[in-house]
């Protein structure tokens, strides 16, 4: 009876140590399949985000393939941009008569002096209630508020 009893006891520590063993690969795959998911998700949230760029990379394609026309046309049409030079122009709001509103608008737009002005944004309004923009303005007028900003793009000197 005590082989019989022994021979129970390596039995039950053979089970016991196939449970533990299969326990223990239970806790590692659920541990491997908890970090697989962790880097789905994150793979789910970089296609996404991917997903929502794609849009910007194919207009900013649109705007190279554009810009390399326009190179192009300006080549051919004998147009050099190496004798020629910019300056960012931005004005911030500011208080000015409707003289010097006028100075520095014609200055902008001189078209005779071969300058281009490409603006990014123009802002022009009065200050008194009573006035406009396209009326003659009152003894008490208080000027206009002008803001420009842009690129002023004109021709260097001793370039063709």
């Amino acid at each position: 009876m005590a082989a019989g009893r022994i021979l129970k006891l390596a039995a039950l520590a053979a089970a016991t140590a196939l449970l533990a063993t299969g326990a223990w690969s239970a806790r590692e795959g659920l541990r491997v399949l908890a970090f697989e998911r962790r880097e789905a998700a994150a793979a789910d949230a970089r296609l996404s985000m991917a997903r929502s760029l794609l849009p910007k990379v194919e207009q900013r394609e649109r705007f190279a393939k554009l810009n390399a026309e326009i190179e192009a046309q300006a080549s051919r049409a004998g147009f050099d941009p190496s004798a020629w030079a910019q300056r960012r122009i931005q004005r911030m709001p500011a208080p000015i008569t409707r003289k010097e509103a006028q100075d520095q608008l014609a200055q902008l737009g001189s078209a005779g002096s071969g300058r281009l002005m490409a603006a990014d944004g123009f802002e022009l309004a009065v200050l008194s209630r009573e006035a406009g923009l396209f009326t003659a303005p009152a003894a008490d007028d208080k000027g206009l508020l002008l803001a420009i900003n842009g690129t002023l793009y004109f021709p260097l000197a001793g370039k063709p």
